[in-house]
């Protein structure tokens, strides 16, 4: 996904509804500050979702959302990318102090998760092409191993869960040092 798919997927998703806030969640959130990593042979360029959490947004609206912007709609048939509506118990899920570190999406009302809180995010979920995409991050200098170990301090989650998510930061942090 181009930074230009993601402003206008927002755009389109702004014009559909009366949201006071818009947050890109998710690996389309690094197009924000790093624009570059949608490009040709970059690794968002396979990308075809954006993750937005709209308020206010009940299940209703998600409902419309979905149906107008989201995988399958018309519009990621033309478009070929689409929108996933994320609910408010998704910060749940980041590291204190999340909202304060987001970024402008430029010519959008939009914020983005900074690039930082996706990779913490990204590596306590641990699916194969998150850790990919983490160890791109730390290869690539745009994010410090340190600066991510710092926020997975400031998650709140199970033991198990921080064991688990620690010992993947080591494995990833270990190629970079």
């Amino acid at each position: 996904m181009q930074l230009s798919s993601l402003v206008h997927l927002i755009g389109a998703a702004s014009s559909l509804t009366q949201s006071d806030r818009v947050i890109v969640l998710g690996s389309a959130a690094l197009l924000a500050t790093h624009a570059t990593l949608g490009e040709a042979g970059a690794p968002l360029e396979l990308t075809r979702d954006a993750d937005l959490w709209l308020e206010p947004c009940d299940e209703e609206l998600a409902a419309m959302l979905h149906e107008a912007l989201g995988e399958g709609s018309l519009f990621d048939q033309h478009f070929g990318y689409h929108l996933d509506v994320l609910r408010p118990s998704i910060a749940d899920t980041f590291a204190e102090g999340w909202a304060l570190r987001t970024q402008a999406v430029a010519g959008t009302n939009a914020r983005a998760l900074s690039a930082v809180d996706v990779a913490a995010v990204k590596l306590r979920v641990g699916r194969p092409k998150d850790e990919a995409l983490v160890a791109q991050l730390f290869a690539s200098r745009l994010v410090e191993p340190d600066d991510v170990a710092e926020l997975l301090r400031k998650m709140h989650w199970s033991e198990a869960e921080m064991h688990q998510t620690i010992l993947r930061w080591g494995r990833l942090a270990l190629t970079v040092r």
